[in-house]
């Protein structure tokens, strides 16, 4: 009998974890420009709440309802980056300036509508580009491993699993699956494994809960001046006790931590100053107009475009170049036969089905087709079963291009009735199509390093060409289909993840994409209620919200239309770019070099520019107890969890202070 996957239950569990999620999101968005998945997070969650009222249900909570709980979690919790509320959003509504024709006024309603055009294309995408990349193509997925072994360990409750695939899963040989799950954790049993996982996610979320309000009556914990009152105030050099920047350098780890630390050290150490007492930024340092803060931002996009555009250059050639040379061999080797030499290679009909097909492992287990690949004794059998395989793939490849094309005119007509006088229809169809070759490297990026590449930046260039600087409209149009085609290129690597997760456990495609479908319109709701929220009651760009990632897809815009160039910042522009330039082709082609981590990535050295030393100082501190409790206890253990719960506790309990703020509650202390 078929496990059930799909239910009432199941749905309800993954929009709430995924309201936590999108609030998380929101929060540290506004903040510092980050977001995370959770994918992990939320299939604890989703197990541990069932667990929990286990004697209550008749039926147990199975592996592909956690499934469900995830794809539907990661859809809503996603919503905040996918459709720009802390990028491109904030940039219409609070930064730009009336000669750009802004600030723009932007209500609920609008954003709610705005969501809903960004929400589905970026999954057909997704579900397009599955069979490739999840089925056929033997990537490393290493973080979707991962989960997918959490999930194992959580369902296996001492007895046999009924799911080959879970069984697979759990006795893979995965370099990426073993270095992501701690020795210690496995060995335990798997009640005692979720209890102490689930422990130290609610000890996270409760200490952090704690330490925040505490923070809210002691504000100057937000900008704890341990470096001396005069760095604090003039330099920006404090350090910021929020737990939740904490647990992200707990997650982060301490390389990409300390390579951020390096860029605030070059960036607000040296460069900062530099540019004051040359008089190029006489204003405060926390101005972005005058001051060295809106200075030395250029610095840091100059890294980001340059270690963005060598990624997406490498991750679009490098297919071209493998195939190329396989092709390249198989015709040597037809012409060596063709000659009558020894072919250098002679495929075999075997390895050419298993070439075309690549059913790998865990495919075999997931469909019960371990027994099915082609022999002698079997092959028309295999050959009808194929056939109805393929007749069935034909079908949900049209269904497939058919949803694409509704989740095109949808977001056409939606946009058109949004900005219809700004900006032409078929602006919004040229950032559609194009999200879809940046969506393929997307996924290939996740799915190789766990990291999807920056490509609004990206994007931005292209529309450049399309709006120049004459078009009064020219910043708007560039900034609208930028976040047009970034939606949809980050979407369809966020759900291609939890593809790969379902994929791994056995989880119907059937109900994971519909689940995905309900949990992007959900949270197209949730999003833009909790950014309305924020934004109605903290000030836009202030002391918490700082929207850094909205100035830097602004400062892009400005640049690429040949605005803004602060004096003195070209040399510092080039040379930035050059060396992430640089750094980020060294780092690609020694990858399995243990040095290579001593050569900064240029995207975390930018990101400890345009972010305050408050932020970083605590992001490196988590990152450098990772290591330490990693090398202490030979393992991960539950730390990762616990840095996990560090962030849902702080986003949760900022709506208790955001509403003992409206309520005028007194700080103690300034």
């Amino acid at each position: 009998m078929e496990e059930p996957s799909c239910t009432a239950r199941s749905l309800l569990a993954g929009l709430f974890i995924g309201t936590l999620i999108s609030l998380s999101n929101t929060y540290y968005g506004l903040q510092i420009g980050a977001a995370s998945q959770m994918s992990m997070v939320s299939g604890l969650l989703g197990f541990a709440g069932f667990k929990a009222c286990s004697k209550y249900l008749r039926e147990p909570f199975t592996p592909a309802e956690n499934i469900l709980v995830i794809s539907i979690a990661t859809a809503c919790g996603c919503m905040p980056v996918m459709a720009g509320l802390i990028g491109v959003v904030p940039a219409l509504e609070f930064l730009i300036n009336e000669e750009e024709n802004g600030p723009m006024v932007l209500p609920l309603g609008t954003i709610f509508v705005w969501s809903v055009a960004l929400s589905l294309f970026g999954l057909i995408f997704a579900s397009l580009f599955r069979q490739y990349f999840i089925v056929r193509e033997k990537l490393p997925w290493p973080g979707a491993r991962a989960t997918a072994n959490l999930i194992a360990t959580l369902h296996n409750e001492g007895k046999p699993m009924r799911s080959p695939a879970l069984t697979a899963v759990q006795t893979a040989q995965d370099d990426q699956t073993l270095r992501s799950s701690s020795p210690d954790s496995n060995s335990l049993e798997p009640e005692t494994a979720w209890t102490e996982k689930l422990r130290a996610l609610s000890q996270g979320a409760g200490a952090a809960g704690i330490i925040s309000i505490v923070i809210y009556f002691i504000p100057i914990l937000r900008q704890l001046p341990v470096f001396g009152n005069n760095a604090a105030t003039s330099w920006l050099w404090s350090v910021d006790l929020s737990p939740g920047f904490f647990g992200q350098g707990i997650i982060t780890g301490p390389v990409i931590t300390l390579h951020m630390l390096l860029g605030a050290i070059v960036g607000w150490g040296i460069l900062s100053p530099y540019a004051r007492n040359q008089g190029w930024a006489p204003g405060d340092v926390d101005d972005w107009s005058t001051g060295s803060r809106g200075w030395i931002i250029w610095v840091s996009l100059a890294a980001l475009l340059a270690d963005a555009s060598i990624k997406m250059s490498w991750l679009l050639l490098s297919p071209i170049l493998k195939r190329r040379v396989i092709i390249q061999t198989y015709l040597q080797s037809i012409w060596k036969s063709d000659s009558g030499d020894q072919p250098l290679l002679r495929p075999s009909r075997t390895q050419y089905m298993t070439v075309e097909h690549n059913y790998p492992d865990e495919f075999s287990a997931q469909d019960g087709m371990a027994d099915q690949r082609p022999t002698p004794g079997n092959q028309s059998t295999f050959r009808n079963d194929s056939s109805r395989m393929h007749f069935r793939n034909h079908h949900d490849h049209w269904r497939a291009l058919t949803a694409a094309f509704i989740s095109i005119l949808v977001c056409t007509a939606a946009v058109q009735l949004l900005f219809g006088s700004i900006m032409p229809w078929t602006f919004t169809v040229i950032a559609i199509f194009l999200s879809l070759p940046m969506a393929a490297v997307g996924i290939r990026a996740l799915a190789e390093t766990d990291c999807n590449p920056e490509s609004a930046l990206v994007s931005q260039w292209i529309f450049t060409l399309l709006a120049p600087a004459s078009n009064p409209n020219a910043l708007i149009l560039n900034l609208l289909s930028a976040a047009i085609a970034q939606a949809g290129a980050n979407q369809a690597g966020a759900l291609s993840y939890d593809f790969k997760v379902g994929h791994l456990v056995g989880s119907r495609l059937d109900v994971q994409i519909p689940g995905q479908i309900v949990g992007s319109l959900f949270g197209t709701l949730v999003s833009g209620g909790i950014y309305k929220l924020y934004t109605s009651q903290y000030p836009i760009p202030g002391p918490l919200f700082r929207v850094p990632a909205s100035f830097v897809v602004l400062s892009t815009a400005r640049l690429l239309l040949g605005r803004g160039l602060p004096d003195g910042v070209g040399p510092f522009v080039v040379g930035a770019a050059v060396l992430s330039a640089v750094a980020t082709m060294v780092k690609m082609r020694y990858h399995d070099r243990w040095w290579q981590h001593l050569v900064p990535s240029g995207v975390a050295f930018a990101i400890g520019i345009y972010n305050t030393p408050s932020f970083t100082i605590t992001r490196a501190v988590g990152g450098l107890v990772y290591l330490w409790y990693k090398q202490r206890h030979q393992g991960e253990g539950s730390i990762i969890l616990l840095a996990s719960g560090l962030l849902l506790g702080e986003s949760i309990a900022s709506l208790i202070t955001l509403g003992m703020g409206a309520l005028g509650v007194p700080h103690f202390g300034t």
